[in-house]
């Protein structure tokens, strides 16, 4: 039986930045309503990457594929109305602007136009507090609640694949695994995901399956589960 074409598929791709090489071989790949982890230390690539495939970086070498396309070339935006989201490091919330204004700037895209208040329903399932506090100023809430507002507002441009860059990054430990579990909610909407992140043991705990990225190169691969309890893994990332 032919198994599915992947809904993402990053072939061999590099990038520099003058002339200093931050990814030199990356291939991966995501399926329809699957949840990858992509893993690595620091200064391994991943977010160079993630910027590749949602067009904020010009691939330089290799090719970019989505559900069949080759978008290696677009621009942000264009790759936004094929329905790639990526939610960047360090969450970015408009701190002036009410959460309901923020939601109102994600769903920009043409794409994602006739389907407002369809998305905003589903924005507020998942992320209840958001819809509680729809008049506050984003730069008046919690970290946590910030970084939810900035997954809400990603989620609000009707994605099929969504990519969370370190989503876990700066909150308190007591707040990560409710974030975790709330991302993990975002699949029932049939949402595809890929998600950057160096809490190793959560990310594979929500993943199908995860890449590992060591100086720029795609070193390792395998289910959730299989990076969890492998030796590399557990040395490198998760202090065993």
């Amino acid at each position: 039986m032919m198994q599915a074409a992947p809904l993402l598929l990053v072939e061999a791709v590099g990038y520099a930045y003058n002339g200093a090489v931050a990814v030199e071989n990356v291939s991966l790949t995501v399926g329809s309503d699957e949840v990858v982890a992509l893993l690595g230390s620091n200064g391994a690539g991943k977010s160079t990457t993630v910027k590749m495939i949602a067009g904020a970086l010009r691939c330089q070498r290799g090719v970019i594929r989505f559900d069949g396309t080759d978008i290696t070339r677009l621009k942000c935006h264009d790759v936004v109305e094929r329905g790639i989201t990526l939610v960047p490091e360090g969450r970015l919330v408009f701190p002036r602007m009410s959460v309901r204004e923020n939601l109102e700037l994600g769903a920009h895209a043409r794409r994602a136009r006739p389907r407002f208040a369809e998305n905003l329903d589903r924005v507020f399932s998942i992320f209840p507090r958001l819809a509680e506090r729809q008049p506050q100023l984003a730069g008046l809430m919690s970290g946590g609640e910030q970084q939810m507002l900035a997954i809400a507002r990603g989620l609000m441009s009707a994605p099929r694949l969504m990519i969370l860059d370190e989503p876990s990054l700066g909150l308190m430990p007591s707040l990560v695994e409710t974030l975790f579990e709330l991302i993990g909610g975002i699949r029932t909407a049939g949402i595809s995901l890929l998600v950057v992140e160096q809490n190793v043991h959560q990310a594979l705990s929500i993943a199908d399956r995860g890449f590992v990225l060591e100086k720029g190169v795609t070193t390792l691969s395998g289910t959730g589960a299989e990076l969890l309890h492998n030796d590399f893994v557990r040395r490198a990332f998760l202090g065993h």
